[in-house]
């Protein structure tokens, strides 16, 4: 692991190379550590270049202050209280009320919590996907992926005609993991977000901007 002192900061740098993805993402971890994930290899110069460009939102997320979370996880948009039972087997299941970890010395919960979510969410796709297709007369097959992410809902790629869904979006009401699906989809006509794009989103999915932000702007304290 490599140190760098940006402003003053000495930082710990791990560099995870990446060449699937589109461009370079960074996560600060406190105390001091941040994670540099490109799809290029940097040299120490280019390293120290976008650690100074990206300082204040580093610094930023390193001095918040920590919040308490709640014992909760959220699914399709209702709070649950997380309840963790010793077992032999490591499983998640719902009584309506709790939703339920079984556990054992080896299980990593935050993981099998995560993994429980893309079920859920594996079910509602399925559910719904076609219905949307129809909407936006998409007859080619699509392959759908999910992936434990923070830093986006969904993901499409048309060149593949694949679609990747973040686990979290679970956690959403229905009628925003709808949005999602749509905004998705509509990219198998328009790549880029220009005004073509958001115009045949909202001819599908009325009041899309509206669901957008309520999206973008909720902020659950979830223990996980």
């Amino acid at each position: 692991m490599r140190q760098y002192i940006i402003n003053g900061t000495l930082l710990e740098i791990e560099i995870e190379y990446k060449p699937r993805n589109r461009r370079i993402y960074i996560k600060p971890i406190k105390p001091n550590k941040v994670i540099i994930r490109t799809p290029i290899k940097l040299n120490d110069s280019k390293i120290n270049e976008y650690l100074y460009n990206s300082y204040s939102f580093i610094k930023k997320v390193l001095d918040k202050k920590d919040i308490e979370k709640n014992n909760t996880i959220h699914l399709f948009g209702t709070e649950y209280e997380i309840k963790e039972i010793d077992d032999i087997d490591s499983y998640v299941e719902s009584d309506g009320k709790y939703i339920i970890v079984h556990k054992n010395k080896k299980t990593n919960v935050e993981k099998l919590i995560y993994s429980y979510l893309e079920e859920c969410l594996r079910h509602f796709i399925n559910r719904y996907l076609e219905e949307c297709k129809q909407a936006l007369n998409i007859n080619k097959a699509i392959t759908v992926k999910y992936k434990n992410v923070k830093t986006y809902f969904g993901q499409c790629t048309p060149k593949k005609n694949s679609i990747c869904f973040a686990s979290k979006l679970a956690k959403y009401e229905p009628i925003l993991i709808k949005s999602v699906i749509y905004h998705e989809l509509c990219h198998f006509y328009f790549l880029n977000h220009q005004a073509s794009f958001y115009k045949l989103l909202e001819n599908v999915f009325p009041n899309y901007k509206y669901y957008q932000h309520k999206l973008r702007s909720i902020k659950y304290n979830d223990k996980y």
